[in-house]
């Protein structure tokens, strides 16, 4: 995949964060880098087939009834779950905004989301939220690895 493709899913993803829905005021800039981050470690840099054949940005199980998925993928992902397909890339971007928020109201995230601000306290805050299977070390390398490649977009910004 070109520099110029990454970058413009990093582009949507990273709009789509920082605007909020009805349910959300959006996220601070460097929080929505980190998911930024985060969707193209959990997708390979955009290339998994969850997020080629389902706009699945993050690898998010499915859900009945979930408000953003227009459906489930056929198959299961690392985890034995379905994964939730979307009509667009914000969709599925929101689903996982709202599930930040929902952690916020739940106390496993700080109230004060311009606090996040390093791939390892992101990293920590998702594993004890109960986000990922992978081990801490695994995910932040992950992390750090696309952040790197980014950095150029992010620079931009």
């Amino acid at each position: 995949m070109s520099t110029n493709t990454q970058q413009a899913y990093a582009n949507m993803i990273f709009n789509a964060a920082i605007s909020g829905n009805d349910v959300n005021q959006g996220l601070p800039e460097r929080l929505a880098q980190l998911l930024v981050e985060q969707s193209a470690h959990e997708t390979n840099g955009w290339t998994s087939n969850f997020f080629v054949h389902g706009n699945a940005c993050f690898g998010y199980s499915c859900v009945p009834g979930s408000k953003w998925q227009s459906g489930c993928s056929a198959s299961n992902a690392d985890n034995g779950a379905k994964v939730g397909y979307y009509n667009s890339v914000e969709d599925s971007t929101q689903e996982v905004v709202d599930w930040i928020y929902r952690r916020v109201k739940d106390g496993k995230f700080p109230s004060d989301l311009t606090t996040i601000t390093t791939s390892d306290q992101y990293a920590s805050l998702l594993k004890n939220a109960g986000y990922y299977g992978d081990t801490e070390e695994n995910y932040v390398t992950g992390l750090k690895k696309w952040a790197n490649i980014l950095s150029d977009f992010f620079s931009k910004r």
